[in-house]
């Protein structure tokens, strides 16, 4: 659900907002595909650049009338059964899902502090349902609670997207090796798909034919060489050496930032190159 306008953030794409690097967008549907193979974006013909950054990485877009979540609910209601989930959770986890997921009718969760836009349809009849306590959950609605959500820096977990959609911008030193158990995902700049950290891993799962991603926000990280000459060269195939840039966030490598490891897959993202 993104298709909110933001008024106590001042932001109508809130959901582009990054935390610890990450749009929440990319966060919950990270989330959501550690269940689901397919993810929709409920959103509104405003949100241009929101709707295109989903569709760009194979969620599909379905708009509703922009007016707010209640108003918006009957759209995603009609996918069901389905996990609604509003795009701003920043420390959603596979588990608070699992939870709603063990009722057989319509479940919302509940937290501390009330409800935060998440909730379970076995089907679309929503004349039963129940409230399922989830714990603490933080939806980023203020500047303030942006800031919280930075403060923890909740783990991310990643989209599988196909590998073909993934551009290098180093070259490689040596052969791939095949992945063993649960890897790191690769860090990808959303807009462009250039792969931030993790060449090694993107050799060794280029016969997989996907990868476990974390979609950053290029413009909040920080790299050793000009950002704009690392996109043209990813764009172009011209490859600098191994270990050429380093790329950080607030100062700790992207490889810091706390993410779920994964398997390699076999369902990915179709998304668009």
């Amino acid at each position: 659900m993104a298709g909110g306008r933001g008024t106590r953030m001042g932001d109508p794409q809130k959901c582009l907002r990054p935390v610890c690097g990450i749009p929440l967008l990319f966060r919950v549907a990270g989330v959501l595909h550690q269940l689901a193979d397919e993810i929709y974006v409920v959103t509104t013909p405003g949100h241009v650049e929101l709707a295109q950054a989903a569709e760009r990485w194979g969620l599909k877009v379905i708009y509703g009338s922009g007016l707010g979540y209640p108003q918006d609910f009957p759209t995603a209601a009609r996918l069901a059964p389905a996990v609604v989930a509003a795009c701003d959770i920043a420390d959603l986890e596979p588990r608070h899902i699992q939870l709603l997921a063990t009722q057989d009718v319509f479940a919302t969760a509940v937290t501390p502090r009330g409800y935060v836009g998440l909730s379970y349809l076995p089907s679309a009849d929503m004349d039963r349902w129940v409230e399922v306590d989830v714990g603490s959950l933080l939806d980023v609605d203020t500047p303030e609670d942006l800031e919280e959500a930075e403060r923890r820096c909740p783990t991310a977990y990643p989209l599988y997207v196909d590998v073909a959609c993934l551009k290098p911008h180093e070259e490689t030193l040596d052969a791939a090796l095949e992945p063993q158990g649960e890897i790191p995902p690769i860090a990808v700049d959303y807009r462009t798909g250039v792969v931030l950290d993790g060449h090694h891993r993107l050799k060794a799962l280029l016969k997989h034919g996907s990868a476990p991603a974390l979609l950053f926000d290029y413009q909040a990280v920080d790299v050793n060489i000009p950002r704009e000459e690392v996109v043209q060269r990813a764009l172009e195939g011209r490859l600098y050496p191994p270990k050429t840039t380093w790329h950080t966030y607030r100062g700790k490598h992207i490889s810091q930032i706390p993410a779920a490891k994964a398997r390699p897959a076999a369902k990915k993202l179709r998304c668009r190159t």
